[in-house]
C-alpha cells in the first residue's frame, strides 16, 4: 500500500507507523492490535496527517482499549495440564511426562502434548512451543475444512472465487483481492461454525463488492437472512490469536 514507512512517537498515542501511499486519496488511519498505522496520500504532508490525527485520538483511544479488552478476554494466559483449548475440529489436551522430549499427536479429536515433567510449563520458551504445536495442528485441520466449507458456501449462494489460501495472521479473519483471491486465518478454527461461515460469506461477496458499501452489507444480509449487523457484532467479540 506505501511506496515508504517510518515510525513515529506521538505524545499520549505512543508509536505510529507513518505510511505514505501513492493510492490512497485521503488521509486514514487504520489500528491493528499492536500496532497503529497512519496513511498519508502523495497530496498531503505528514503536518497534515498529524493534524488529522490530533483530531482522532479520543477515537483512537477507544478503539486501542476496546482491542485490548478482546484480547484480554481471548487470551489464554498460561497453557498446562489444567488448560480447556478447544477448537471447532480437536480439544487440547496437555499431560507431564518422563524423559526431556516434547511429543504431539492428533486422534480422534483430542490433540495430545507431552510435556516433559523436568521443564517449566510455565517459562516462556515453553509457552511458546506449546502454541506452535497448537498452530501447526490448526494449521493442517483449517487446510482441510476450510477451503471445502468455502467451496460448498460458494455453490450454494452462486458466488465464484478463484484460490483460497490459509494464513496465520493476527489482525483479520480473512481477505478478498480485486482478483478474487480469498485468504482465511487459520483461527477462524477457534470460532463456533456460524461465525466461520458468516466470515465466508462476507469474503465471498467482496468478490463482487471489493468494498463496505450499503450495497455489499444488502448482500451480505441477503446471505445471512438479514443478520450481518448482529453477527458482525458477535464476531468483535473474538480476537485471533491465542
Amino acid at each position: 500500500m506505501g511506496y515508504k514507512e517510518e515510525e513515529i512517537e506521538v505524545e499520549g498515542i505512543g508509536k505510529v507507523t507513518v505510511s505514505y501511499s501513492v493510492r490512497a486519496k485521503y488521509i486514514s488511519i487504520r489500528i491493528k492490535p499492536k500496532e497503529i498505522v497512519l496513511v498519508i496520500p502523495r497530496r498531503n504532508t505528514l503536518k497534515d496527517a498529524l493534524f488529522f490525527l490530533d483530531k482522532k485520538r479520543e477515537w483512537i483511544k477507544n478503539v486501542l482499549k476496546k482491542n485490548e479488552d478482546r484480547l484480554s478476554k481471548n487470551q489464554v494466559a498460561v497453557l498446562d495440564e489444567a488448560s480447556e483449548y478447544r477448537t471447532l475440529t480437536f480439544t487440547v489436551r496437555i499431560v507431564r511426562v518422563e524423559g526431556v522430549h516434547f511429543q504431539s499427536s492428533l486422534k480422534d479429536g483430542v490433540l495430545t502434548i507431552s510435556c516433559p515433567r523436568c521443564v517449566d510449563i510455565r517459562a516462556d520458551n515453553v509457552q511458546t512451543l506449546i502454541r506452535k504445536v497448537i498452530e501447526r495442528a490448526m494449521l493442517v485441520e483449517a487446510k482441510r475444512v476450510l477451503p471445502e466449507r468455502l467451496s460448498y458456501i460458494a455453490q450454494r449462494c452462486g458466488l465464484r472465487y478463484v484460490s483460497c489460501r490459509i494464513r496465520n495472521v493476527r489482525s483479520i479473519w480473512g481477505s478478498c483481492t480485486k482478483e478474487s483471491h480469498i485468504s482465511l486465518n487459520l483461527y477462524l478454527m477457534r470460532l463456533p461454525q456460524h461465525l466461520i461461515d458468516y466470515v465466508l460469506i462476507h469474503e465471498l461477496c467482496h468478490t463482487v463488492e471489493l468494498n463496505h458499501s450499503d450495497r455489499f452489507w444488502a448482500l451480505v444480509d441477503s446471505y445471512t437472512n438479514g443478520n450481518s449487523k448482529s453477527l458482525r457484532k458477535e464476531l468483535r467479540g473474538y480476537c485471533p490469536g491465542f
